[in-house]
């Protein structure tokens, strides 16, 4: 009898290892092969049939990117997009989560703010690009970083308001109540005893919407035409009626996934803390 459970969970250890094992190579073999493409000449990219590995490695494509001022103002663009999206994200949206948990609404009108949030956050986001292009057009923002901004967060703010408001509806009420009693405000409840509680989600919903809007593509490519250019507008700039430029993007692809890359593996850890943070119920 032993012996077959034994049997039987080495069997699904196995099983575990294979799935684990596949799920890596769906994730890395994409990233393996763009980095692959960025360090073959280009005449690889013509032969018939197309090779895998290159013959010969060359930097040709990078030393090109790094030649090209315009590489540089590309990435400050991206960075300078992601740190304000997330920082207005993260307070205007944990504030707000707070104040809508702490309203005491009733739960059929709660109910529906939390819907608009996530319709908002699922919604077909291309059906927004031409109203959004307009009044952009009318505050004089077109090009540059602020529209792509403004357009993220009203993206960012819905979802982080939703996620947060989550989080603080499961937090006990006697947390609160012994500040209540010593006579602190809201504003010193909120700051001084709910937020280092729920830092872990607060810390895993930044990171979410860095994330988003690092990657942001369709309203940057609507608003930003040269200044303002991000990286995925200069990854797909490499795409045109005269051909697809393989090495270049492939190079400019991996400079965009690197930082995101490094980003993930110190930030993992907090992302998973704040996922599955969780109040100790009284």
């Amino acid at each position: 009898m032993s012996r077959n459970k034994s049997l039987s969970q080495q069997i699904l250890a196995l099983l575990r290892l294979l799935i684990l094992a596949i799920a890596c190579l769906a994730v890395l073999a994409p990233l393996a092969y763009l980095v692959i493409n960025s360090i073959k000449l280009p005449r690889e990219f013509l032969t018939v049939p197309p090779t895998i590995l290159p013959t010969e490695v060359t930097f040709q494509h990078y030393e090109e990117l790094i030649d090209d001022s315009k590489t540089i103002r590309y990435f400050r663009n991206s960075l300078t997009v992601a740190l304000w999206t997330t920082a207005i994200t993260i307070l205007s949206g944990t504030l707000a989560a707070y104040g809508l948990a702490r309203m005491r609404l009733a739960a059929r009108f709660l109910a529906l703010i939390t819907f608009l949030f996530l319709f908002i956050r699922f919604y077909p986001r291309v059906t927004t690009v031409i109203p959004f292009f307009l009044v952009m057009r009318e505050l004089d923002l077109l090009d540059t970083v602020w529209a792509i901004i403004i357009g993220q967060l009203g993206i960012t703010i819905p979802f982080v308001t939703w996620l947060m408001l989550v989080v603080f509806q499961d937090l006990p009420a006697e947390i609160e109540e012994a500040a209540i009693v010593d006579g602190a405000s809201i504003w010193q409840r909120f700051w001084r005893v709910v937020l280092p509680i729920v830092m872990p989600s607060v810390s895993a919903a930044a990171i979410l919407t860095a994330f988003l809007s690092w990657n942001e593509f369709l309203i940057a490519s609507s608003v930003a035409r040269r200044k303002a250019s991000v990286l995925s507008i200069a990854v797909a700039s490499f795409v045109s009626d005269k051909g697809i430029q393989w090495g270049p993007m492939a190079a400019m692809s991996v400079v965009m996934i690197v930082p995101m890359i490094i980003f993930a593996l110190f930030a993992q850890k907090y992302l998973i803390r704040g996922i599955t943070f969780g109040a100790v119920k009284g």
